[in-house]
């Protein structure tokens, strides 16, 4: 038979079938099922913080919102935050129960201290590597792309250097000259 093994973020796995973050890979059941079918590691599903803040502003956004105390909103952000980044912190801790192949988790930030906070979570979750889901929409000609690209390089260093389990960078196929 032919060996199928590879590498990837320094785990040895049996072939290269890694499942990429997605709405399959939310749920210890789904996980479950792709390990009984052959996969070698899972991404999990990307936890985006500007989904939190936006479920944030929704839930808090009503005719009447002028009449809220600034510190009632404060509490309800922070315990919509909070609860959501638990939420992923249990998906991390019971994958890691269910299965034997390597499970990373997916973070997408847009603020740097964020990015290192989560990032310190996860590894304490369990996570086996995190993969840093970073798009920063280049759309302010204040910034040259040279400070853009510094914008990915700050995250990578900032993350690297608060945990020590492996980092990938997820880069979309749009980015200025990276090669540069």
């Amino acid at each position: 038979m032919v060996d199928l093994s590879t590498h990837y973020m320094g785990f040895h796995l049996k072939n290269p079938l890694i499942i990429a973050s997605s709405g399959l890979t939310k749920s210890v059941a789904k996980i479950k099922e792709f390990e009984e079918k052959g996969a070698a590691a899972i991404v999990l599903k990307s936890i985006f913080e500007e989904q939190i803040m936006m479920d944030v502003n929704n839930t808090l956004s009503f005719p009447d919102s002028y009449n809220v105390n600034p510190e009632a909103f404060d509490y309800v952000s922070e315990l919509m935050t909070g609860n959501a980044v638990s939420e992923y912190m249990q998906l991390i801790r019971e994958a890691k129960k269910a299965v034997s192949i390597p499970v990373f988790a997916s973070i997408n930030c847009v603020s740097l201290d964020e990015w290192v906070d989560i990032a310190r979570d996860i590894e304490e979750a369990g996570a086996d590597g995190l993969e840093l889901n970073v798009f920063i929409m280049p759309n302010k000609l204040d910034i040259s792309s040279q400070e853009h690209e510094q914008m990915y390089f700050d995250i990578i260093e900032k993350v690297t250097g608060s945990i020590s389990i492996p980092v990938a960078l997820k880069l979309g196929y749009y980015f200025s000259s990276l090669v540069h």
